[in-house]
């Protein structure tokens, strides 16, 4: 949401991570197996010390830690996705004039770095905005 009507005030977003116990399950699941490999020889024959570990391995200091320390590395997509929130010319469903374009529109979250598809979902959208607008079809452009 808006912080302010300044045009370049940044958003508050709210990711809602870990509001459903199957989301807190999942990191739990994820920690113990994180912290099961680091106990493993081969990781154990190159550690100087524990770096960023939970107090201990109980599920609520786990889940105190990962409330503390962990966080999204990767570029968010996938939430106002094609088809459920925008149709296929990126213009938002129920709102006039409204389009997004970024990787938010993607259905589904690529495999590999998502600057390559981003970029082609801007190009793609200056095409569309290009071709919608009154002075290109004054201009002929399709």
């Amino acid at each position: 949401m808006l912080r302010s009507p300044v045009p370049d005030a940044k958003p508050r977003v709210l990711n809602n991570y870990l509001t459903t116990e199957e989301d807190r399950a999942s990191m739990l699941a994820g920690m113990k197996i994180a912290l099961e490999i680091a106990e493993q020889a081969p990781l154990k024959a190159v550690e100087r010390a524990p770096y960023l570990v939970p107090e201990s391995g109980s599920d609520e200091d786990i889940m105190a830690f990962v409330q503390v320390a962990c966080q999204s590395v990767y570029h968010p997509t996938s939430t106002c996705a094609m088809g459920a929130v925008v149709d296929s010319d990126l213009r938002v469903m129920g709102v006039d004039g409204l389009r997004v374009v970024d990787a938010s529109v993607m259905p589904k979250i690529t495999r590999g770095n998502t600057n390559a598809p981003t970029i082609m979902i801007a190009e793609k959208a200056a095409d569309l905005i290009r071709s919608a607008s009154p002075a290109a079809a004054a201009a002929g452009v399709a």
